[in-house]
């Protein structure tokens, strides 16, 4: 059996989005571990966050906490939640982390289709994932 390879995320998707779902997932660390059990992996629960960040597109869209029609708005939302993420992360995230060209590059790999994700620790044992998704279906 071969293994597939990845799509070239280089060239561009051939898709125009119309607008950007800014998608939000938190759990606890033993649901997270509980979920990514092998002998319990379900790759397409709606209740798990994606492998694959386009994935989060066929996801429930109760996990969609935000729409904007510009890469600009959609990285802003990134930004922020990054942002309180990192207010109560389990360990001190260093200021290289946290600085301007973090949101350039999410907006530039936003304009080019490259979705950012985003993820951290949180005290109390918690992990939260962030991603922004664009679209050109009309799902709203």
């Amino acid at each position: 059996m071969g293994h597939q390879i990845a799509p070239d995320t280089t060239k561009p998707s051939g898709v125009v989005p119309t607008h950007y779902h800014c998608y939000r997932w938190s759990g606890s660390g033993q649901e997270w571990d509980r979920m990514s059990r092998t002998d319990s992996l379900d790759l397409n629960s709606p209740d798990r966050p994606p492998v694959r960040t386009v994935e989060w597109l066929g996801k429930s869209p109760r996990f969609i906490e935000a729409v904007h029609t510009d890469p600009a708005g959609a990285r802003n939302w990134l930004v922020a939640e990054w942002e309180r993420a990192c207010e109560r992360a389990m360990n001190p995230v260093p200021d290289w982390v946290r600085n301007d060209d973090r949101a350039e590059r999410a907006l530039h790999g936003i304009r080019t289709c490259c979705w950012p994700t985003y993820s951290q620790w949180l005290v109390g044992g918690m992990v939260v994932f962030m991603s922004v998704v664009g679209t050109d279906q009309g799902c709203h």
